[in-house]
């Protein structure tokens, strides 16, 4: 019959719980970090506020170049 204290070939069970925690860690903080970016507030548009000057020339360009 076998011997019931023979030893094992693997790894103990010690070695593969710390990888496997953290591991588990980093997907918990990717996933808080997803949700915090995908379904938080959009932030909202501004409107660009051109100077009189500034609004002058984008009109001039506008006007000659036509959109398609």
């Amino acid at each position: 019959m076998g011997d019931r204290r023979r030893e094992r070939r693997g790894a103990p069970k010690r070695t593969l719980i710390g990888p496997l925690v953290m591991l588990a860690g980093g997907v918990l903080t990717s996933a808080m970090v997803w949700r915090l970016l995908m379904l938080g507030p959009a932030p909202r548009a501004a409107d660009p506020e051109f100077s009189p000057r500034d609004q002058q020339a984008l009109e001039r360009v506008l006007a000659e170049h036509p959109a398609p």
